[in-house]
């Protein structure tokens, strides 16, 4: 047996994880909160820092609780239900982007969500086995076994009667089965997406069952499976599109194809599109705005309909067909599809400028593309950061080419979680 030390927590680092010290060696710490002491099992070392698993708290903090999901420290999923929910936002916002802000001189601005419970509008299941070996659909748990839910918590309410009988379809699949992965979706029109990229065990009579199955839930639920690893989706029943977003304020209805992204929390992603908005400024006559990574038109679309003509930028074929179908009847958008560092390059050498060039990359974020972007000559820049820690390595090469950090803001994009998006905004 391991032996046990008693640690004071100083802060909390980006991702939510404590730290503490021992002997001048950091130690990370998940579940806690800063100035808890805790008795800790020291474990291995992690880049550069060792972990440790928290036996017990010995001295809490006036802001923890006493977590309200019976699978919290077994599900992988909510690791900030043990916070104060009035507090959670703000201390993963100070601890993610804190030192950044303090940096440049700005406030930290929070921008809450609407909802902190059954707000995820999309989720991923995993087909596998669970403690005990048996068949089971749910989430990962800290490893790779399966964990289920009879309710999760941040699910949309229209999607908890899809895992109820996809738990059951699951209990009668052979252990081959195991591997597959099972994608829900609600669309904001009130339709059901379900798509399936099976393990090579998975019988394709089983999948037939799924209409039926799911009969019911939703007027008409689109149900798509893959066949084989690298093969397309074939449709099962139901439409091939599902219904993104709705927003009359901009005459907008946004749709997504099976595999293409959307954001999970629709109520937030409509209030960061208005903030993109705000924070790029009215379009002076002839203004070009460029948006990179640019998915199916989700700031695009909105940014041409307040005057900008744009132009976006996506590599994804899924994506950039979405996107093509979402803008078809509006003439002054302009998709080019490619990997947005080299189509930015390519503006460059053509001598292209922009009032505004707005990027969403992935989590990787776009370690290359300062040099690029200065040259577009853009009067403002907005970041936006899935893992705000791209924006620490980020933003120094464009601070060097004239660009300045001038707002910074957190979007409760997950609440109940550690994770957060950052959006910055750098003028010239």
């Amino acid at each position: 047996m391991k032996p046990f030390v008693e640690l004071e927590v100083e802060k909390l680092i980006p991702g939510g994880l404590g730290l503490a010290r021992r002997q001048g060696e950091a130690i990370l710490l998940a579940g806690v909160l800063p100035g808890e002491k805790a008795l800790v099992e020291l474990e291995g070392r992690v880049r550069g820092a060792r972990r440790g698993r928290v036996e017990r708290i010995l001295e809490p903090a006036p802001l923890r609780i006493t977590p309200d999901c019976p699978l919290y420290g077994r599900c992988g999923g909510c690791d900030f239900i043990h916070i104060d929910p009035a507090a959670a936002h703000r201390l993963k916002s100070e601890a993610a982007l804190g030192d950044l802000a303090g940096r440049a001189g700005v406030a930290l601005e929070l921008v809450e969500s609407p909802r902190r419970e059954r707000y995820r509008a999309r989720a991923t299941l995993h087909l596998g086995r669970d403690e005990r070996g048996r068949p089971a659909v749910g989430f990962h748990d800290h490893g790779r076994r399966v964990v289920e839910a009879e309710d999760c918590r941040l699910l949309a309410p229209e999607l908890l009667p899809l895992v109820t009988r996809l738990r059951a379809w699951a209990a009668e699949l052979p252990p081959a089965a195991a591997g597959a992965e099972i994608s829900l979706a609600r669309g904001e029109d009130g339709g059901l997406m379900v798509s399936l990229s099976p393990a090579p065990g998975l019988p394709w009579a089983a999948l037939e069952q799924l209409p039926d199955l799911l009969a019911g839930l939703a007027p008409n639920p689109a149900i798509l499976a893959r066949p084989r690893a690298n093969s397309p989706l074939w449709r099962l029943s139901g439409p091939a599109r599902l219904t993104a977003a709705v927003w009359p304020e901009w005459s907008l209805t946004l749709r997504a194809a099976p595999g293409g992204f959307t954001q999970i929390n629709p109520a937030v992603n409509y209030l960061m599109v208005r903030q993109i908005l705000a924070l790029g400024g009215p379009a002076r006559p002839g203004d070009q705005a460029l948006d990179l990574y640019s998915g199916l038109g989700n700031i695009a679309l909105p940014l041409l309909k307040s005057g900008w003509a744009v132009t976006a930028v996506e590599e994804s074929a899924v994506g950039a067909a979405a996107a093509r179908e979402n803008g078809r009847r509006l003439a002054a958008l302009t998709l080019s599809r490619g990997r947005s560092e080299k189509v930015g390059a390519g503006l460059v050498k053509n001598g292209r400028t922009f009032g505004l060039v707005v990027l969403d990359p992935p989590r990787a974020g776009a370690p290359n593309l300062a040099p690029a972007l200065a040259a577009l000559r853009p009067r403002r820049i907005i970041y936006l950061a899935c893992h705000p820690a791209v924006l620490h390595r980020d933003l120094p090469a464009l601070a060097s080419l004239g660009y300045g950090l001038t707002r910074l803001l957190a979007l409760d994009m997950f609440p109940r979680t550690s994770h957060l998006e950052a959006l910055a905004l750098l003028e010239r």
